[in-house]
C-alpha cells in the first residue's frame, strides 16, 4: 500500500529523478517503486512481514496486494532462504547490495529462482529492507540449456573415434580431445594446450608440413578435406592419418585459427592392400587360366600335326596344309608370348615409318586364316599412303586382336571391316577403324573394356589382355582409341595415330631361306651359344642355308674355347640365361678378345637395358623368333660399326 510506504526512505533507496518530470516531487518514489518492471517489495526486518510490494510483484507470484501484505517472507520464500536470512540479520553480518539468490513461491506453489539485491532503509519506528528481485528463470534455463550442450559436445569429442585438435592463428593447440592427446603420448588434453606441433611431433618435416597446411587454411579461409598425411607415433611406428582441416571464425567471420579432425587409417590401407593384392592374385588366376588355355590349344595342333606328319608320306596332298597349321599355331603362341611381355611393358618397341595401307594389306592373309570362312573381311583404303611412326608389328597385334574380338562376337558369321582414312583438324591424324556386325557391347561392359583381366568370356577361355594390350599399344604410339556400340547391331574401334610427315621406308629385299646376296662376302663365321640343343639346331639350319659357316656351343666354356685362336668369328649369338656364365658375361669376355666382334643377344625374357650397357653396339633379338627374323637381325650385326666406335651402344634389332 502506497500510504504505509515512507516516501523519504524510498527515495534515498532509489535515488533522485529528473526535474523535468510533471509528478509531484512527493509521489516521484512512489511511482518508480510501483512503474519499476522488476520485482520490488520492502520488509520489516523484525518480523520479516511485507511493508510494501510493486506492481511486478503481484503480477508475477499471484497473489493480491492485499494478500501480499497480510504475508511475510516466511510464506513466500524458500524455508531454507528464510532461516539463512533471520542468521544474517541477527548477526548483523548481511551487506547491503550483496547478490542473492532467493527462490520464492507463487500462489500457485510454483518455485521462481529470483536474483535479489537487499538494501537497507531508515523506516519510522523500524529496520526495513528494500529488495530489488530479477527473475532469472529463462537465464537458468538458457544457462541449463548451455551446460546440456557442452556436455553433449564434450560426450562427442570424448567418444568420437577420431582426433579432434583447434588452434589459434599463431598455431598453438588451444584445445583438443583426449584421443588426440593419447596419440600425442600425453595422459589428458589439458597437457596439449600452449604446445606446437613441433613440440608434440618427433619429426620436423611432419611438423613443417602440418605448419604449411594450417596456415594455407588460416590464409585462404576454406578447407582442406580428406588429405592424407603420415605421422611418427611416439613409439616410432608410422601411422596414416586421414586429416580435414577448416577455419575457425568468430561472431564477425574473422578466421581466428584453424580446427582439425583425423581419422588413423593406418589398418584401413593395410586392408585394402591385402583386398588389392587378393584381387591381383584372383586376376593373375584368370590370366593364368586363359594362357593356359590358349597355349595348350595352339601345342595340341602342334604336337597332333607333328604326329601326323611323321606317319604321312611328304607327297600326301595333306602334307603342307598340315605343315601350315603348325606353322600358324606357332605364329598365334609367338603372338600370344608377344602380347604378354607388351602389357608387362618388357617388350620392346621397334618405330620406323610405316604406311598404315600397307599394314593392313600386308597383314590380310594372316587375319583371314585367323576369323575363318563363316566371316567376311573387307578393306577401305585411303587412296594414297598414310605415313605412321610406329612398331609394325604393334599395329598388327592391334589388328590382330580386334579381329579375334570381332570374330568371338560374331558366332554365326558377320562382316569386319577394316577402314583407313586422313583425317583434317588442328593437327593431321591417321585413322584406323576396325567395325564388326557383331552382337555390340552394353554401356557397362563399354566401361570396362579397356581394363586389364577384364574379359566377358568364360574361365578358361580369355586372357582378359587382347583390350588392355591394344590400349597400351596405341598409347605407346601417341595414339588415341575409341569405341562405338550398340547391342545386336555392332561395334566400331576408332584408332587416331599422328600423321609422320616423313616418306615411309621403302622395304628392303631381304634373303630368303636359299641362296645368298652378292654384296656378302662368301664365308663368313657365326657362333651360336644357346644350351637348348633343338633351338640351336633350328638356327644352325637357318644361317648355313644363307651361306654362313655356324660354330656352336652349349654353354660359355665351351664357345671360349671355339673361340681359341686361329678360330676366326664374325657374330657371336648368345642366349642371356644360360647355366654357369650367362651371355653377358661371355659377350664382356668375348669383346676384350675381340673388339670388333658383332654381338647378338637371344632370350625369351627382355633384360634391363642396364645389363647391356658394357657390350656397346649389341643388338637384341626376343625369343619366339621366325627363321626370317634371324636371318635380318644378323644382316644387321654384319653391318654395325664396330664396338669400338664411338658413340656406338645396344639398341633393339630394327631400332635404326
Amino acid at each position: 500500500m502506497a500510504d504505509c510506504l515512507d516516501q523519504r526512505s524510498l527515495a534515498g533507496a532509489t535515488g533522485s529523478l529528473s526535474r523535468e518530470t510533471p509528478v509531484a516531487a512527493a509521489s516521484l518514489p512512489e511511482l518508480v517503486f510501483n512503474a519499476n518492471p522488476a520485482p520490488m517489495w520492502v520488509f520489516d526486518t523484525a518480523s520479516l512481514r511485507f511493508l510494501a510490494v510493486n506492481d511486478a510483484v503481484v503480477i508475477r507470484y499471484g497473489y493480491s496486494r492485499e494478500e501480499l501484505l497480510n504475508l511475510t517472507l516466511r510464506e513466500v520464500v524458500a524455508v531454507e532462504t528464510t532461516e539463512w536470512l533471520l542468521r544474517e540479520l541477527a548477526a548483523d553480518t548481511l551487506l547491503p547490495g550483496t547478490s542473492l539468490v532467493w527462490p520464492h513461491r507463487t500462489k500457485a506453489g510454483v518455485l521462481l529462482p529470483l536474483e535479489a539485491i537487499a538494501t537497507p532503509l531508515d523506516y519510522p519506528q523500524r529496520t526495513a529492507w528494500l529488495v530489488v528481485g530479477t527473475d532469472i528463470t529463462e537465464r537458468r534455463r538458457t544457462e541449463a540449456a548451455l551446460r546440456q550442450s557442452e556436455e553433449h559436445l564434450r560426450n562427442i569429442l570424448a567418444h568420437i573415434p577420431c582426433g579432434v585438435f583447434w588452434k589459434d592463428r599463431a598455431l598453438i593447440y588451444s584445445g583438443c580431445n583426449d584421443q588426440f592427446a593419447r596419440d600425442c603420448g600425453l595422459s589428458v588434453a589439458g597437457e596439449v594446450l600452449g604446445r606446437t606441433d613441433d613440440d608434440l611431433t618427433a619429426c620436423p618435416e611432419e611438423a613443417e608440413l602440418s605448419h604449411s597446411r594450417d596456415l594455407q587454411v588460416i590464409a585462404n579461409g576454406t578447407p582442406l578435406l580428406n588429405i592424407e598425411e603420415t605421422r611418427t607415433r611416439p613409439d616410432g611406428t608410422k601411422a596414416t592419418l586421414l586429416i580435414s582441416r577448416v577455419p575457425m571464425l568468430d561472431t564477425q567471420q574473422r578466421v581466428i585459427g584453424v580446427l582439425g579432425v583425423y581419422k588413423d587409417v593406418t589398418e584401413l590401407k593395410r586392408l585394402e592392400m591385402q583386398f588389392r593384392q587378393a584381387q591381383k592374385m584372383e586376376a593373375i588366376g584368370r590370366l593364368a587360366g586363359g594362357v593356359a588355355h590358349d597355349f595348350n590349344n595352339l601345342l595340341t595342333i602342334i604336337s597332333g600335326n607333328v604326329h601326323l606328319l611323321q606317319t604321312m608320306p611328304s607327297d600326301d596332298p595333306e602334307f603342307p596344309l598340315l605343315l601350315d597349321d603348325v606353322r600358324d599355331a606357332a605364329e598365334r603362341a609367338a603372338t600370344l608370348t608377344r602380347q604378354l611381355l607388351t602389357f608387362s611393358r618388357k617388350q620392346p618397341t621397334r618405330p620406323e615409318v610405316c604406311d598404315l595401307n600397307a599394314i593392313v594389306t600386308g597383314f590380310l592373309s594372316m587375319l583371314r586364316r585367323l576369323i575363318g570362312d563363316r566371316v567376311q573381311l573387307r578393306t577401305e583404303l585411303h587412296e594414297q599412303p598414310i605415313p605412321v611412326k610406329v612398331d609394325r608389328s604393334q599395329i598388327e597385334q592391334v589388328l590382330l586382336n580386334l579381329a579375334a574380338n570381332a570374330k568371338d562376337a560374331m558366332p554365326q558369321g558377320g562382316t569386319i571391316t577394316l577402314v583407313t582414312a586422313a583425317e583434317q583438324g588442328p593437327e593431321r591424324l591417321a585413322v584406323l577403324r576396325v567395325s564388326d556386325t557383331g552382337c555390340g557391347m552394353t554401356d557397362e561392359v563399354k566401361k570396362h573394356l579397356f581394363e586389364p583381366f577384364f574379359t566377358t568370356k568364360d574361365v578358361g577361355k580369355g586372357t582378359g589382355l587382347g583390350l588392355a594390350t591394344v590400349y597400351g599399344i596405341v598409347q605407346k604410339a601417341c595414339g588415341t582409341i575409341g569405341v562405338d556400340s550398340t547391342v545386336g547391331v555392332g561395334t566400331t574401334f576408332t584408332i587416331r595415330l599422328p600423321w609422320c610427315d616423313d616418306p615411309p621406308k621403302a622395304s628392303t629385299v631381304l634373303p630368303g631361306q636359299h641362296g645368298t646376296t652378292g654384296t656378302r662376302p662368301p664365308v663368313r663365321t657365326i657362333l651360336i651359344v644357346e644350351d637348348e640343343e633343338r633351338l640351336r639346331k633350328m638356327a644352325r639350319f637357318t644361317l648355313e642355308g644363307q651361306g654362313f659357316s655356324v660354330l656352336e656351343a652349349d654353354c660359355a666354356h665351351t664357345a671360349l674355347q671355339l673361340l681359341a685362336p686361329p678360330q676366326p668369328c664374325d657374330v657371336l649369338i648368345t642366349d642371356m640365361v644360360m647355366p654357369g656364365m650367362d651371355g653377358r658375361e661371355l659377350a664382356t669376355q668375348v669383346r676384350s678378345r675381340r673388339p670388333d666382334i658383332g654381338v647378338v643377344f637371344i632370350s625369351g625374357f627382355v633384360p634391363n637395358q642396364e645389363r647391356l650397357d658394357g657390350v656397346p653396339g649389341a643388338l637384341f633379338l626376343p625369343k619366339p623368333f621366325t627363321p626370317l627374323d634371324l636371318v635380318k637381325t644378323v644382316e644387321r650385326a654384319f653391318r654395325r660399326p664396330p664396338a669400338s666406335h664411338p658413340g656406338s651402344s645396344w639398341r633393339s634389332p630394327a631400332s635404326s
